[in-house]
C-alpha cells in the first residue's frame, strides 16, 4: 500500500474513533453521568494506558524534568486539555453527537484564527 492510501486509511480510522467517542459520550450523558466525572475517568484511563508505554519507551532517552517544566506541563494540561474536554462534555450534554462531530472539524480553523488574533503565526519561507 502506498503512502497516500495509508494516509487516507489512517484518517478514516481516526474519524471513526472520534465518532465512536462522541456517541459513547452522548449515551453516557443521556443516562445521567456527570460530564466532569466522565472527563476525569477519560483522563485517568488515558494516563493508566499511556504512562507505562511512555515509561518503557522513553526511560533511557528522557531528559531530566525540572520543577518549572513540570509546572508548565501541568498548567497546559489543566487549562488546555482538561478545560476543553469539560466544556465539550457540558456542551454535548445539551446538544447532539452530530453537532459535536461537526464542530470538531472546525477546531483547526478556530486555532488558526486565534493564532492570527494573538499574533502567534510565523511564516517561514
Amino acid at each position: 500500500m502506498d503512502v497516500k492510501k495509508k494516509t487516507c486509511v489512517a484518517i478514516v480510522i481516526i474519524q471513526a474513533i472520534y465518532t465512536g467517542m462522541f456517541l459513547l459520550s452522548k449515551v453516557a450523558f443521556d443516562v445521567g453521568m456527570n460530564p466532569f466525572v466522565f472527563v476525569f475517568y477519560r483522563q485517568a484511563a488515558a494516563a493508566v494506558f499511556l504512562a507505562p508505554i511512555a515509561m518503557f519507551l522513553e526511560r533511557k532517552t528522557a531528559p531530566p524534568i525540572s520543577f518549572l517544566i513540570c509546572f508548565k506541563i501541568f498548567m497546559l494540561s489543566l487549562c488546555g486539555v482538561t478545560l476543553s474536554l469539560n466544556i465539550y462534555g457540558v456542551a454535548l450534554k445539551y446538544t447532539s453527537a452530530t453537532l459535536a462531530a461537526a464542530t470538531t472539524n472546525s477546531l483547526p480553523v478556530t486555532t488558526f484564527l486565534l493564532a492570527i488574533l494573538l499574533r502567534y503565526v510565523f511564516f517561514f519561507i
